[in-house]
């Protein structure tokens, strides 16, 4: 994680330097789908847990380093984790996220826009559902997996950004692989990590514009 958070700085760095004109700023909000699910290990089990159906909302920032290359910054309330599919546990657990993004655009009235980056959240809560119990908070059930507080991955996507009154309307797909075992060791759990997939409408405002 340390090596490809440093890769993607350099290459900020190197978009920003090849800048030959003003670098616009933008920002908004976003909000949209979660479709989330996990890649789990330990007797707890089945190997096909099944997929929760969440949300996610925050805000935006972009820098538009050149026409073709630009920063973002997002925060926001994510839900993650996974549902029972064959099993008896589902898992809900939420975090406020922070993904950094290098994005790749091409110029256009419809500028479509592929994403690479890294995320880092931070967990605001967890409860399980059972056989016999719904939304129970994780520390009160001895079998239910005990989460970290932290979750990191890596983000890739796509999307597309147009003119729309006074700013500008974008939608996009993101997933993210979860790199972080994000549950505590136990007897019955090995791992969790997360596996989500965003769909994302979002509105930006340019806030001004840098330059030389």
């Amino acid at each position: 994680m340390r090596r490809l958070t440093l890769i993607l700085a350099a290459a900020f760095l190197v978009a920003g330097a090849d800048s030959a004109s003003g670098q616009m700023v933008k920002a908004g909000v976003q909000g949209g789908l979660n479709l989330a699910t996990a890649d789990v290990k330990g007797d707890l089990f089945t190997e096909d847990v099944g997929t929760r159906t969440g949300f996610h909302f925050g805000i935006t920032g972009w820098v538009d380093l050149t026409e073709h290359f630009a920063v973002r910054v997002d925060a926001m309330y994510s839900q993650k984790g996974f549902g029972k599919g064959d099993g008896d546990l589902a898992l809900a657990v939420n975090y406020v996220e922070i993904p950094l993004y290098f994005v790749l655009q091409i110029p256009a009235t419809i500028k479509p826009y592929l994403l690479l980056g890294v995320v880092l959240g931070l967990e605001s809560g967890c409860s399980v559902s059972t056989a016999t119990e719904t939304d129970v908070p994780c520390a009160d059930v001895v079998q239910a997996p005990q989460t970290k507080g932290a979750d990191s991955g890596l983000v890739f996507g796509l999307g597309a950004e147009t003119k729309f009154g006074p700013g500008f309307i974008f939608a996009d797909a993101i997933y993210n692989y979860g790199l972080t075992d994000i549950s505590e060791p136990s007897l019955q759990v090995e791992s969790i990590k997360t596996r989500t997939f965003y769909l994302s409408l979002g509105y930006l405002f340019n806030i001004g514009n840098t330059s030389q």
